[in-house]
């Protein structure tokens, strides 16, 4: 496809989502072979990263594993054409990984991965809950560079709760579900608590190389960036970060959907968002469907799209990278 057919394509996605928000390709199943299912109570996609190592997408699940050990330190390997590779991708240095959400690239063919930071079912703090990991290739396997527990922030005098850097309730329910690394930053898109204006906060993690493999945050070094308001359109239910990933044009692309708790949206939406230019721009509704993992492609030119489809099979979808439009801010 030439670059004009890229934009024009490109232009109408946009323009389809803005105006009625249910429109464009439509996500198929990815393909799970079956020795990968043996092994695999759920397959629950949350977070997605091209690696050109690889050669293929790595995927954090919820969950991994059988029903007896479902918290296994690996992530799964699926193809450009949606298909799960037999065998998982291990990740080396942690016994688990309890409730994988995102992960992204960062500098030097490194990975940035994290937890929801949640408290369990049971509500109570889990250590393995609570990481972000920094993780290097190593042949098929993954390693453990650093590692830091997100909670452990403090402002600059060396005072406050990560809540209440965001600005939010420090008695608030905490979830943390995507990052994404820009202008050597981890940035980090709460999924909840929601803040008094219903908007989604994003904080920023200075030097998170340094802090991972120090294994510590120094004070300060988190802080708030935006807030987001996400909703969808017609009824303005309020959606929590579910991920997002940065285009190198400088804007952002998130995907969303309710918070536990909350009023429910019925599925989950995919937006565009240029920082300092207004809303994010709704670019598609999916009903009864929760879009829970987004990246960009290596063509460069599509995003993929992953769901997380509870019990039912694992579902993802590719999508135009949006362009921005002459006139519009």
């Amino acid at each position: 496809m030439s670059g004009s057919e890229h934009a024009f394509v490109t232009l109408l996605a946009l323009l389809a989502g803005l105006f009625s928000g249910d429109k464009g390709p439509t996500p198929a199943l990815i393909k799970v072979p079956e020795a990968l299912a043996d092994r695999s109570a759920t397959i629950e996609p949350s977070g997605i990263v091209w690696s050109a190592a690889l050669g293929r997408y790595l995927v954090v699940s919820d969950d991994t594993g059988d029903s007896d050990n479902h918290h296994q330190p690996w992530l799964l390997a699926m193809t450009r054409d949606g298909a799960f590779d037999e065998e998982p991708v291990p990740i080396l240095g942690v016994d688990e990984v309890n409730d994988g959400e995102s992960i992204c690239a960062g500098p030097n063919g490194m990975f940035f991965l994290t937890t929801s930071h949640s408290l369990n079912l049971r509500g109570r703090s889990v250590p393995t809950r609570q990481m972000l990991l920094l993780l290097k290739v190593e042949g098929r396997t993954l390693r453990v560079e650093g590692r830091v527990d997100l909670t452990s922030a403090r402002a600059a005098d060396g005072r406050g709760s990560l809540l209440e850097i965001a600005g939010l309730p420090r008695n608030g329910h905490l979830d943390i579900e995507a990052v994404t690394y820009r202008d050597k930053a981890l940035l980090i898109g709460l999924k909840a608590p929601l803040s008094e204006r219903d908007g989604a906060v994003i904080l920023r993690l200075e030097d998170p190389v340094a802090a991972l493999r120090a294994k510590q945050i120094p004070p300060g070094a988190v802080t708030r960036l935006w807030e987001v308001s996400l909703h969808v359109t017609k009824h303005r239910i309020p959606q929590g970060i579910a991920d997002f990933t940065s285009l190198p044009d400088g804007s952002m692309v998130l995907v969303a959907n309710s918070p536990k708790g909350r009023k429910e949206d019925r599925g989950g939406a995919l937006y565009w968002y240029r920082p300092g230019a207004g809303e994010a721009q709704l670019l598609r509704r999916f009903k009864e469907l929760h879009p829970e993992g987004v990246t960009l492609d290596p063509d460069g030119k599509s995003l993929v799209v992953v769901f997380d489809n509870n019990t039912g099979p694992p579902m993802w979808v590719r999508w135009p990278v949006p362009v921005p439009i002459q006139g519009m801010n």
